[in-house]
């Protein structure tokens, strides 16, 4: 009898509809919903009411035909959701006009809820004092994900969504949030510029006599070659370049380095990223080239970013003094533990502390004009530059030290990422 004692307890508050009714046992029994444990109830409630004169809220049996009684036939508002749940059908195509326009697999759907409906649970949690009740918010969005699903045809995610669709009350307003796209690929660069946008240090993007009123340090990079017809094919308003790891600007790299690309509230989701790659290749022919498009996710873009891949480079020097075929020998000792402070051209930004990174091989060859050409496969994190340089004895050993002459960085490559 305590669920029933429960119940009228509810009932002589006002009118309460089979949602919130139900809601307040939602903790009891597996494989209905708020609305049948609700329905369940009411229908127990009146057939009793016909035996007893219990001070029952006429209203809760509007749609009851007693046979013993006359109750109010009148139908009224729930004090509790304020009609909400009678009104999931017009909220529900309110919701379904705000996102028709989106491309997504995906949907969350979550509440905010305004605080005259906070206080009326509250208020009933406290009338009642019942303890297998759920939130209304919680009821709200599962049952909108329920219809939206029912009509989209696409798939509730609570984790990863394409697109949050907030209710929000407080405000009686549909609030959307586009989650960003992920594609990875890889990518090759043949001219001298940035992996990703720099912004102006004067004007910080918003545009200046210093940089033209471009907003940019430099005229392009990979990011802006990639994003342009990424941003066109999904109507986005940005992106993010997520590489794993970078080269300086004037180095170019000819082996494939992996990055994803991140676009920020894209409209549309369904792409050729066929036709994208070659449209890329073909406009950006001789400046960067793209390979293995696909989609990606938050995840994959984490991982590469915390994986840092072996290198093979070749470097081109220009020794101070004359060096001799005799003199490379020196060089095989580089096949050892390097360590290298912070290099001072970036010691401004980065933490000044000591590295130890490993250089697994060394092959070297003399030009004629007494210039060196260096191939090394090195671990991650090691500044190529500063080992050739010395950077002031601030990397040890170094190329210049061995060699024992000053050193002059003419050309750097990144031949492979591995």
């Amino acid at each position: 009898m305590q669920i029933i004692d429960n119940a009228k307890r509810i009932l002589k508050t006002g009118y309460v509809c089979d949602n919130c009714l139900g809601r307040q046992f939602a903790q009891l029994l597996s494989g209905c919903t708020n609305k049948d444990r609700g329905r369940a109830i009411r229908l127990t409630l009146a057939m009793q009411s016909e035996l007893t004169d219990e001070k029952i809220a006429p209203a809760n049996f509007a749609d009851m035909v007693f046979r013993n009684k006359t109750a109010k036939t009148e139908e009224t508002t729930c004090h509790v959701c304020e009609g909400l749940f009678q009104n999931m059908a017009k909220i529900s195509k309110k919701i379904l006009k705000e996102i028709q326009d989106l491309e997504y697999n995906t949907f969350h759907i979550g509440v905010r809820l305004s605080d005259n409906l906070l206080k009326n649970e509250e208020n009933l949690w406290e009338s009642s004092g019942i303890e297998t009740t759920e939130s209304i918010k919680k009821e709200l969005a599962r049952e909108l994900g329920k219809i939206i699903q029912k009509k989209t045809k696409k798939e509730v995610d609570l984790k990863t969504p394409d697109i949050v669709i907030l209710l929000n009350l407080d405000k009686n307003a549909i609030e959307l949030t586009i989650n960003s796209l992920y594609i990875y690929g890889r990518y090759k660069k043949y001219i001298k510029i940035p992996q990703t946008k720099h912004y102006c240090p004067d004007c910080h993007g918003n545009g200046c006599d210093k940089c033209n009123w471009k907003g940019l340090t430099y005229d392009t990079s990979v990011q802006q070659l990639v994003s342009e017809p990424m941003l066109e094919a999904t109507s986005g308003i940005d992106t993010k370049f997520h590489g794993q790891g970078r080269e300086d600007i004037d180095v170019l790299c000819l082996g494939w380095r992996p990055f994803v690309i991140e676009v920020i509230e894209p409209i549309k989701r369904q792409l050729d990223l066929e036709k994208l790659k070659t449209i890329i290749n073909k406009t950006c022919a001789k400046k960067i080239e793209i390979d293995s498009f696909r989609y990606s996710c938050k995840k994959e873009l984490q991982e590469l970013k915390n994986n840092h891949p072996d290198k093979i480079y070749l470097l081109t020097l220009k020794p101070k003094n004359k060096i001799t075929e005799k003199d490379l020998k020196k060089l095989d000792s580089l096949v050892c533990t390097i360590i290298q402070e912070t290099p001072q051209r970036v010691k401004h930004r980065r933490a000044d502390i000591k590295r130890k990174r490993s250089i697994y091989s060394v092959k070297c060859t003399l030009t004629k004009d007494n210039c060196l050409k260096v191939e090394l496969k090195t671990q991650a994190g090691l500044y190529i530059k500063e080992l050739a340089t010395g950077d002031g004895e601030r990397t040890k050993p170094s190329i210049s030290a061995l060699l024992d002459t000053e050193i002059e960085v003419l050309d750097l490559t990144v031949l492979e990422v591995f």
